[in-house]
């Protein structure tokens, strides 16, 4: 423990009582690390003296009697042989310990703004705000735990905190349909998009922006999209179709049904359906968290498995894309790990394309090539009063060949390939479910997916 101990006697303690603050400093407690949902954070006392405060206690003694001594109260009646012990202690700065969480982590307090979801005067769904997640810190109980910490050198805390979302205040046709929480947010990135891919995104999210499920209904992606027709307002864009990527009505769309997906698994709801891509696409960092569709082929389904309806809101804003969803929250915790990376291959050497549009030798990339590797998550979800569900997601991906446009009559040469920053491929523990056996057609047009 360390404390800072000074004795006197009562008729000494005023000469005490000019002595230098110095004489009295207490040693630098060593670092202290905050466990915090799946993060850690680290209280440096030495480089941020601010986080510290001071605090004394005295205690009065009489020969082997000792009594605690207030002295706010004034001193003691001057008495033969009373001495009072006076014990320093370092303590938590609880407005620095605030201030460094508001800091460095998502927070959420009672000054949250809160979301409101209704219907406008046209009877569209409307939402004011977004929810913001985070977690409510019992910061009474942390500053207890903390100053105990300090006192007895404990090296780890575990942060008192409830991850959640911000409050909701729904319309009353949504609270009688039970839509009073937020139940999960999904969101994804797709920066470095094309103009062509981003309004696809945009066309095919709107699909999906009020719309609601029942208890028990099942969501199928494809069967709301139906399709991808010019008239509806998507353009030409890439497309993975068997080995190749080619531009396509709806290239993109995938942007969609990645981040739903993600809604859902983060919801912990009953998923259904899901394919990954045929090789790793960039957009979709983490990898093994992404969904697949095409029409009449590969879909993504999820069943509302909650007691209430559940409403979905879907936003684009600026390079992110979010789907959230509302219902009523019924308890259930999720607990998620991955992805776990293995059996790293290798992108193959590029595929050669001569074309008459180039001049001779003039080189340009159609595609670029991916390594291949496989992917595990897991998930456990919690429900109050069932056994917990756990459950694993692995993902398969090819090795996939860059394609390259050649100038007819030229050589091959080395031409510059823009570095998209990924996840480096690594064998890890847990090993991974063994890949999924394809289907002989798994490549065949009709089973083709969207590419990005």
């Amino acid at each position: 423990m360390m404390k800072k101990f000074l004795s006197l006697s009562v008729c000494a303690f005023a000469l005490v009582l000019g002595t230098s603050a110095s004489a009295f400093a207490v040693e630098t407690p060593k670092p202290l690390q905050l466990l915090f949902g799946d993060q850690v954070y680290t209280l440096n006392f030495a480089t941020n003296p601010e986080l510290l405060g001071r605090t004394s206690s005295h205690t009065l003694e009489l020969g082997d009697t000792r009594l605690p001594l207030d002295l706010d109260q004034g001193l003691p009646p001057v008495v033969e042989n009373v001495r009072i012990q006076t014990e320093f202690d370092n303590v938590i700065n609880r407005a620095a310990l605030e201030a460094f969480f508001v800091r460095n982590t998502p927070l959420l307090n009672d000054e949250t703004p809160p979301v409101y979801i209704g219907y406008d005067d046209s009877g569209n769904f409307s939402v004011t705000g977004f929810p913001k997640s985070g977690y409510y810190v019992d910061f009474d109980t942390l500053e207890i735990l903390v100053n105990q910490a300090i006192s007895y050198g404990y090296e780890h805390v575990r942060v008192p905190a409830q991850d959640g979302y911000s409050p909701v205040i729904p319309d009353q046709e949504l609270i009688d349909r039970g839509i009073t929480d937020v139940l999960a947010v999904g969101k994804s990135n797709f920066r470095g998009s094309s103009a062509a891919r981003r309004q696809n995104i945009r066309v095919a999210s709107d699909k999906y922006n009020g719309l609601i499920l029942a208890p028990g209904e099942q969501f199928s992606f494809n069967g709301i999209l139906k399709s991808v027709r010019p008239e509806d307002g998507y353009v030409e864009e890439l497309v993975i179709k068997g080995n190749d990527t080619e531009k396509e009505y709806g290239g993109g769309i995938c942007q969609v049904s990645t981040t739903v997906y993600r809604a859902a698994f983060n919801g912990g709801l009953q998923l259904d359906e899901r394919f990954n891509h045929s090789y790793a696409v960039p957009y979709y960092q983490p990898h093994g968290f992404d969904a697949t569709i095409y029409l009449g082929g590969k879909d993504f389904k999820f069943t509302n498995d909650t007691p209430a309806d559940l409403i979905i809101q879907t936003l684009v804003s600026g390079d992110d894309m979010y789907f959230v969803f509302y219902g009523t929250d019924d308890g259930r915790k999720v607990v998620s790990e991955g992805p776990y990376i293995s059996n790293h291959r290798p992108e193959p050497a590029p595929i050669i394309e001569e074309t008459t549009v180039l001049p001779p030798g003039v080189q340009e990339y159609v595609s670029y090539g991916q390594d291949g590797f496989d992917t595990v998550w897991n998930r456990t979800v919690y429900k109050p009063g069932e056994a917990p569900l756990e459950e694993t997601f692995a993902s398969y991906y090819k090795a996939w060949p860059a394609r390259i446009a050649r100038g007819a009559g030229g050589r091959y040469q080395d031409i510059p390939v823009e570095v998209v920053e990924e996840v480096e491929p690594v064998a890890v523990t847990p090993e991974p479910a063994p890949a999924p056996e394809l289907d002989p057609d798994f490549f065949s047009l009709e089973n083709s997916t969207f590419a990005d």
